[in-house]
């Protein structure tokens, strides 16, 4: 009943009705299918046009089309390379379409100006990137709508030196964006005391959250996925170290766990990922071979599955490949390892190089997926 009464009230544009005799519901699923960068243009088109696709329940309507589209036709891959000899950084936009091994590059306009440092990306969800500049603020930022917004950073008093872990997501039932920050303090026996900020986009304020004690959070940064943010953690065990996924419901700001596959013993260690809308655990294997496992229905442990076995890392190079993105069956997976960007295809365990080194030695990189969406950063958009 909500989603009719927010369709009613939904004006189409007359513009747009006098050429049609299509029903109302008919013409925002035509909508939802054009690109984001049509819709942008559409807006130019009259007051109406924007007034349409500037709702917020269009705006959320097309997010959620985004995500459930097959074959990630929105998907996009930001990198942010550090290049010898520039100042600054170059930043490329890649068009991803692992179903038939093309990645396509595009240049586009980078929020931050030089000299900016070393800067980082926490997280990105419904089209929004956070990423933060090392210079006490962070930056909330839409790459397709080229907005962006910056905030100051947050802190607590400490008299000792404690690691600082990131996530960043949407807390759908409040809608609204957060910004969760873990300052961990190391304790006895490899045990932390975590004390937690959350910087809410709609009040744009932080403010203290729930503190709990935990093994060692290995990722700086969380997966969005569902409303919840994930990360690995590990703890000591008396076989050793073990380890577990931690998540952290958004909307009611509480914490809980679940299990990761089971990979049998040996040296092993652990990564998360979001792909094609399923959190992702790579198990690593040592010296530097990963498995990739998918859990098929979130939240059901069971449905653990593995995508792809013996994911090895470019000839020459050692450590462990992050997957970016990867085809529905598995036989194609874009990776990071270092300053290195592959296709891997998963058939002949080969690796094709992304060119992100054409203007120089990249001194370092930064990779992240999105979704192409309209979300706004700014909460006068929203």
């Amino acid at each position: 009943m909500e989603t009719q009464n927010q369709l009613a009230e939904t004006k189409i544009p007359q513009e747009l009705l006098q050429f049609s005799c299509l029903p109302d519901e008919i013409i925002i699923e035509i909508l939802l299918r054009l690109p984001v960068k049509s819709l942008l243009k559409f807006r130019c088109v009259s007051k109406s046009w924007l007034s349409l696709l500037s709702t917020p329940y269009f705006i959320n309507t097309q997010i959620k089309f985004s995500v459930k589209k097959s074959k990630n036709v929105n998907l996009r891959l930001v990198i942010v390379a550090s290049v010898s000899g520039l100042m600054g950084k170059m930043c490329s936009v890649y068009s991803l379409d692992c179903e038939n091994s093309s990645v396509n590059v595009d240049k586009i306009d980078y929020p931050l100006k030089p000299p900016f440092g070393s800067a980082k990306f926490l997280g990105s969800c419904n089209g929004l990137i956070c990423l933060t500049p090392m210079s006490f603020k962070l930056t909330i930022w839409n790459p397709v709508t080229g907005k962006h917004k910056e905030f100051q950073d947050s802190f607590v008093q400490c008299a000792v030196n404690c690691y600082i872990r990131y996530g960043f997501g949407y807390d759908h039932v409040n809608d609204d964006y957060k910004m969760v920050k873990i300052f961990s303090f190391p304790q006895n026996e490899g045990k932390y005391e975590n004390k937690v900020k959350i910087y809410s986009l709609k009040d744009d304020s932080w403010k203290m959250g729930e503190g709990f004690g935990s093994g060692y959070v290995n990722a700086q940064s969380g997966m969005c996925l569902n409303g919840y943010l994930h990360w690995e953690v590990s703890h000591c065990c008396d076989s050793g170290a073990c380890s577990e996924i931690m998540t952290l419901d958004l909307a009611m700001e509480t914490y809980g766990v679940m299990a990761l596959p089971n990979c049998g013993n040996g040296s092993t260690s652990w990564s998360l990922s979001v792909l094609n809308g399923c959190l992702v655990a790579c198990c690593n294997y040592e010296p530097n071979r990963t498995d990739m496992w998918v859990m098929k229905e979130y939240g059901v442990e069971e449905s653990w599955t593995k995508l792809v076995s013996n994911l090895t890392a470019p000839s020459g190079r050692l450590g462990y490949v992050s997957p970016l993105s990867v085809s529905e069956n598995g036989g194609e997976v874009l990776v990071r390892l270092g300053t290195n960007i592959s296709l891997y295809n998963a058939r002949n365990a080969s690796h094709e190089s992304l060119d992100i080194h054409s203007l120089g030695y990249c001194l370092q990189v930064q990779a992240i997926t999105y979704n192409e969406s309209l979300a706004s950063p700014n909460v006068g958009d929203m």
